[in-house]
């Protein structure tokens, strides 16, 4: 969902900077192309009266007349004092300042934000000037800019709107977006599991190489050797159930082949009344049970549920298997008659990781392996109190057809 959101946005961005972009331009044009007309109407009439050997005051007040832009000429005395030669266009209030005279004379210039002026200079320091307004230009500019910011919020509504359907309908992107957020979450778990399981057994190892390489007598040295061996053969076994966590948790497409969980189940059975000779397994199979599914990964499922069993339950307590199929779901559920999970919550049903509270629950690698492999096939783990008065551990898994797997 969180890569819909930013896609949506970067349009929403592309769209709103392109379109102020091509308006920005659009209106500078504007703008510079009325500016231009004034400077030409201003341009002629200093030409006019470069070229003109009549009086230039009275050609002056010719050109303000016939003036298609409605034009201001005003006479300035050498003394600065003003004289109206003609009012058709804007009101000059004030005499502009002696530097912006003189700019004038040579090209068009703006007087405030409204007014564009030139200067003609005739002998002895007097001047006349010529001003049109800008007032039209500035409010059609205003009026565009307006217009352009109501056209791009328009504009990023349809966008985002458009967007918001095609994404809706189309699962691709949003198939994307979950992909990446699964990836993260198998990342973030890989890490927390990999610094949780491995920190115990490197502590362990450091303390006997340092009492090792405090101690003079060898068999104590042999004795502190052996123990750390013993612990780097249970830190490659972890090393082992990360590298698999960390291949259940890749993004491929996984496998969907015919499955015969009685065969499994049957398989671990045997080996659990070969181990327990005194614990009493009771189990409820079904006619047909055949999931589509990955061989290797439900034989690692229904084997870490009964090495946790054999791990963590007395070798006399009682276990209980059962198979249950509906028309679209495949249920397993196994129990045991262990002491269960410490300060496990009477008649109340757990479907949760355990992932984050192994330290407590000491449940190690194996149920996080577990939930794993049933998040890779969309389906639910839930733990509750087993009434063999231990943990109950019910797995379902979704059918899936040879024509869906295929």
């Amino acid at each position: 969902m969180k890569l819909v959101i930013r896609v949506t946005a970067l349009i929403f961005l592309f769209l709103t900077i392109s379109s102020s972009a091509i308006g920005y331009f659009a209106i500078s044009k504007y703008e510079s192309s009325q500016i231009n007309q004034v400077d030409d109407s201003l341009n002629s009439k200093i030409n006019a009266l470069v070229t003109s050997k009549e009086d230039p005051l009275t050609v002056a007040q010719y050109l303000a007349q016939v003036s298609a832009i409605p034009v201001t000429a005003q006479f300035i005395t050498e003394t600065n004092q003003v004289t109206e030669l003609s009012v058709s266009g804007p009101s000059v209030n004030s005499l502009p300042p002696a530097a912006l005279l003189e700019r004038a004379r040579h090209a068009d210039v703006n007087f405030g934000s409204e007014l564009r002026i030139r200067t003609y200079q005739m002998s002895n320091n007097q001047k006349i000037i010529f001003a049109e307004s800008l007032t039209a230009i500035n409010s059609d500019v205003s009026t565009l800019t307006k217009d352009l910011i109501i056209f791009i919020i328009v504009i990023d509504l349809i966008a985002v709107l458009i967007a918001f359907i095609v994404f809706r309908s189309d699962g691709k992107l949003n198939q994307v977006s979950r992909l990446v957020a699964q990836q993260k979450n198998a990342m973030q778990k890989f890490l927390g599991d990999a610094s949780h399981e491995l920190r115990t057994p490197l502590t362990v190892i450091k303390g006997y190489v340092d009492l090792a390489r405090r101690s003079e007598d060898a068999t104590k040295v042999h004795g502190y050797l052996e123990k750390s061996s013993n612990e780097i053969f249970r830190m490659e076994s972890i090393i082992k159930d990360l590298l698999f966590l960390a291949e259940v948790g890749e993004s491929r497409e996984p496998a969907h082949n015919p499955v015969n969980m009685d065969a499994i189940i049957k398989g671990q059975i045997e080996v659990i009344q070969a181990l327990n000779p005194e614990r009493s397994v009771e189990y409820l199979p079904i006619e047909d049970a055949t999931i589509y599914s990955d061989q290797a990964l439900m034989d690692r499922m229904v084997g870490n549920l009964f090495s946790n069993i054999r791990r963590h339950t007395p070798q006399d307590a009682p276990v209980k298997v059962s198979l249950e199929r509906s028309k679209d779901s495949f249920t397993l559920v196994v129990e045991d008659g262990g002491a269960g999970f410490e300060n496990f919550p009477d008649k109340t049903r757990l479907a949760k990781r355990f992932s984050p509270e192994r330290s407590a629950d000491g449940t190690g690698l194996g149920l996080s392996i577990i939930s794993s492999i049933v998040d890779r096939y969309e389906g639910s783990l839930t733990y509750s109190r087993s009434s063999l008065g231990g943990v109950k551990v019910e797995i379902v898994l979704p059918l899936s057809t040879p024509e869906i797997s295929g």
